[in-house]
């Protein structure tokens, strides 16, 4: 059974939102063992070792990720260049919503994500927020859906 594991933050609630629309799309998966990191509970860095795929979504705060997911995929990659932490063959996805940043974020998410040599399997989203707090189209929640479902379909494919 693939294990999935999506990190995420989430600031107003719209991140989550589509983190809930992402795992819909891995639902096409017959079985998936899913564990959702939301950045500010514990968990040991290392279970982003022990896993097949790694979803990452951030909102977007002054044009960049959080913070706190900024630390959490540094260290991360420190432990990879240092060798203190292996990685295996991961598959890897990005998404984030934004509201007036352009969504440059996921493409930072998505460089440092390649660095450590997580294969990305979809391309990065970069979803708006219209108008604040939850408002988002719902072409968008799909685009959501069918990240998850790549995913999926990689996992499944080999």
């Amino acid at each position: 059974m693939p294990k999935v594991v999506i990190l995420y933050d989430t600031l107003s609630g719209t991140t989550e939102l589509l983190v809930k629309a992402v795992i819909e799309g891995l639902g096409t998966l017959e079985e998936v063992d899913l564990q959702l990191l939301k950045i500010g509970t514990k968990f040991s860095i290392s279970t982003l070792a022990n896993t097949d795929a790694i979803i990452v979504g951030s909102p977007s705060i002054y044009g960049d990720m959080t913070p706190q997911l900024r630390t959490v995929l540094t260290n991360l990659q420190n432990l990879v260049m240092s060798q203190k932490l292996v990685l295996g063959d991961i598959k890897g996805a990005v998404f984030g919503s934004y509201e007036w940043d352009g969504g440059w974020h996921v493409e930072r998410i998505e460089e440092l994500l390649v660095d450590i040599g997580i294969r990305l399997v979809a391309p990065p989203l970069a979803i708006v927020d219209h108008g604040g707090r939850l408002k988002i189209h719902p072409r968008d929640i799909e685009q959501c859906r069918d990240l998850g479902q790549n995913v999926a379909f990689s996992l499944r494919s080999g």
